[in-house]
């Protein structure tokens, strides 16, 4: 026989904010309607700080090896790129939950006008890069340019 359950109004709205950070969370992998993962780009964690006159850019990469990631810049853009791979599993192991992800990666950040890509230095350690931007005499203070309404030409 058919238990009974009290209905909970407010259990379902009280479990929205959870799944929609499930929905929007770029490092969890995604699952099919086959159960099988399904490779997705993994977004790591970045912050952005200053020392001294230096910027320093903090990428969070644990489990990672520092020969799987690229640092490049293109234009004045910084691209940290790279893969993460799959442990090998083995058979004996049956996971009771599995919230581990890999896959390629990738964080673009724009530097500020007049840093040479040259001058920057990188350090990987446990798990965190560090990329310090020295500040040189060439960087340009950002500029604002004020747009008027209605102040251009008509055609």
């Amino acid at each position: 026989m058919a238990s009974l359950m009290r209905w909970d109004p407010f259990g379902d709205l009280l479990a929205l904010p959870r799944e929609v950070d499930r929905f929007f969370d770029w490092t969890t992998p995604m699952r099919t309607t086959r159960g099988e993962v399904e490779s997705k780009m993994l977004v790591p964690t970045m912050d952005v700080l200053s020392r001294g006159d230096d910027m320093v850019i903090r990428v969070e990469l644990p489990g990672i090896d520092p020969s799987a990631v690229d640092i490049s810049v293109t234009e004045g853009v910084l691209a940290i790129s790279g893969e993460r791979t799959e442990e090998h599993e083995t058979t004996d192991e049956n996971y009771m939950l599995r919230e581990s992800s890999w896959g390629r990666f990738e964080r673009r950040m724009t530097l500020p006008k007049g840093v040479d890509p040259d001058s920057l230095h990188a350090e990987f350690k446990d798990g965190l890069l560090e990329i310090t931007v020295p500040r040189g005499i060439a960087m340009e203070e950002p500029k604002t340019h004020h747009i008027a309404i209605g102040g251009g030409t008509k055609h």
